[in-house]
């Protein structure tokens, strides 16, 4: 059984209460959480909770999904969307150094916000309301948080979809902890789990817990790992026989490619006569964008600290030119090496060969560069820098042709691409037109040929299936898509009104206003006029009286209200009533 019957499986099945009803509810049947915590206190610790230790909060597509663990757990998830924009499915990334963005969603989980990538996979709302009915999410390294698709009574994996973080090829494995729950009330057996697809020597599991019968209401557990063999991305599957059936973890992850290593010699104050080099497979290499300038740091695998690191200075989120240029503390360009967390302003050349920055995160995505820097002693050190260095940094044409045969396809076809060098094929299903989608969103379909099989679908969908050439160095085409199925109809509450106009009286203010730009797709049933110490009133249009105010200033503003909910307030006037 592939890995795409498990989407099935989920996306067919609801819950038979709306996510408002959950929402009200102590407990949200059909929910799910697996995560490693990213919390600080406990990192890495993996936490699982289904059914009545999960509570909705919130699920809507106007305020997001907000829920939470139960009892003394601590298990959390938070995802808030776009201000003004309806939470929906597709592939994000969140910017450490653009935190505050109205443009982009928010993800908290277990308190901690969340930056980097993540994909909502399935989200469906319901079009009177704006409520959500069916949700899942994915992030990399972190785990999974899905409701209202795991029929009652059935055996729950945690994780459908394990989807890691970027390796090095060579480092130890990385490992997410799966939770299998039986619900039913009867004991249930059990197979062994296994690894297979294209890419299965990258994955293995292990420390299984999980026996021949597992008892009713009884969990057991194993480890899911991802040890990259090859560079580029990686798909497999996890299958794992339940009763008569099987049902299996969609498995997707990426190595970084080339070669990343930094190293640091010389005799001066920095180095003291020592050569330094780390390289990806044996230090934890890592490259992130502070104070404006790229810090590329080599830090010990057990957490022990930094060996090495380069930090860049430059033109804001822009490229190092190629060959050989001046490096100075005030210049345009700087260099900064440290060697055991100590360092020092230099002065200098850098020479490189290459660098280029990724279109997504806008990190550096290739460097190859050497230098020759001088502290304040006046003495040479040299050093160089590579990440994701290689001989190959052009990308396989890709595929064309991309195809299905009707609005509920079986399978999708297309023509393999033309580069010589393309090695393999990856396709993924994503929910909606597949904007941004890279080869790790979404769910893998298992590839034959130029083909692959598509599973059965809820209708009333967007569905895109995007596919990509990758060559044996490991680059990554451009994406060729085809979408099917029907766009959904999204509500959200109104937008922001507008206030016009206010006119003070004893203990009263009179407010005008004008309607929101956008309905939210649904028709405004009232406004709400609030003023200090709570007061408020309602009505169905322009203008509204506040009585009862007390004499001095104040401060009024108006929200527009439909099925889905309340808008945010329009910006707030100062009045000074009598």
């Amino acid at each position: 059984m592939s890995a795409v019957t498990l989407l099935t499986a989920g996306l067919i099945s609801t819950i038979g209460t709306s996510a408002a009803d959950a929402a009200d509810a102590a407990a949200t049947p059909g929910a799910v959480l697996q995560i490693a915590s990213p919390w600080y206190q406990t990192r890495g610790d993996a936490e699982f909770a289904d059914g009545d230790d999960i509570e909705l909060v919130t699920a809507d597509t106007t305020r997001g999904v907000d829920a939470r663990t139960t009892g003394s757990k601590r298990g959390s998830f938070r995802l808030t969307p776009p201000q003004g924009k309806p939470l929906t499915t597709g592939a994000y990334w969140l910017d450490p150094d653009r935190q505050h963005s109205d443009a982009l969603p928010a993800l908290e989980i277990d308190g901690t916000d969340i930056y980097g990538d993540f994909t909502v996979l399935d989200l469906e709302s319901d079009p009177t309301n704006g409520r959500i009915t069916r949700f899942d999410a994915v992030v990399p390294g972190i785990g999974e948080f899905r409701f209202g698709s795991d029929p009652a009574g059935s055996v729950i994996l945690g994780a459908r979809n394990v989807v890691f973080e970027k390796r090095f090829i060579g480092l130890p494995k990385k490992s997410q902890v799966e939770t299998v729950h039986n619900t039913a009330t009867a004991p249930v057996s059990l197979g062994t789990p296994v690894v297979t697809g294209v890419d299965a020597k990258s994955f293995s599991v292990s420390n299984s817990t999980c026996g021949a019968t597992l008892a009713a209401d009884a969990t057991c557990t194993f480890s899911i790992n991802f040890r990259p063999r090859v560079a580029g991305p990686a798909t497999a599957s996890v299958s794992l026989p339940v009763g008569a059936a099987t049902q299996t973890v969609a498995l997707t992850g990426s190595a970084f490619l080339g070669k990343t290593m930094i190293t640091s010699s010389g005799k001066d104050m920095v180095n003291k006569g020592k050569t330094t080099k780390a390289t990806s497979g044996s230090t934890q290499m890592s490259i992130s964008y502070a104070a404006l300038d790229w810090w590329f740091q080599a830090d010990d695998l057990d957490g022990g600290g930094n060996i090495v690191s380069v930090r860049l200075g430059g033109p804001y989120g822009k490229a190092f030119p190629l060959g050989t240029t001046k490096t100075s503390p005030s210049g345009k360009y700087s260099i900064v090496t440290t060697v055991d967390s100590y360092g020092c302003d230099t002065t200098g050349t850098m020479t490189v060969k290459q660098f280029a920055l990724d279109p997504v995160t806008g990190l550096p995505a290739t460097v190859d560069m050497a230098f020759t820097q001088y502290c304040a002693d006046k003495i040479a050190q040299h050093g160089t820098l590579q990440w994701q260095a290689r001989s190959d940094v052009t990308a396989p044409a890709a595929p064309t042709g991309v195809r299905v045969a009707s609005a509920t396809p079986t399978k999708v076809k297309w023509t393999s691409s033309v580069s010589k060098d393309a090695a393999s094929v990856v396709a993924r299903l994503v929910q909606g037109d597949g904007a941004g989608a890279t080869a790790q969103s979404g769910v893998p379909l298992v590839v034959s040929g130029a083909s692959a099989a598509v599973p059965k679908l809820p209708t009333g969908q967007r569905w895109t299936i995007v596919v990509f050439a990758v060559d044996g160095t490991g680059n990554v085409s451009k994406a060729a898509s085809t979408s099917f199925g029907t766009t959904p109809v999204t509500v959200t509450a109104p937008g922001r009104p507008t206030i016009t106009g206010s006119t003070p009286g004893p203990g009263s203010v009179t407010v005008s206003f004008d309607a929101p730009a956008g309905d939210g797709g649904l028709p405004i049933t009232s406004y709400i006029l609030s003023g200090s110490g709570q007061r408020t009133v309602t009505g169905t249009s322009s203008p509204l009286t506040l009585t009862g105010l007390p004499a001095g200033s104040t401060q009024v503003t108006v929200m527009a209200v439909n099925a889905s909910g309340k808008s945010l307030p329009a910006y707030a006037r100062l009045v000074t009533v009598g």
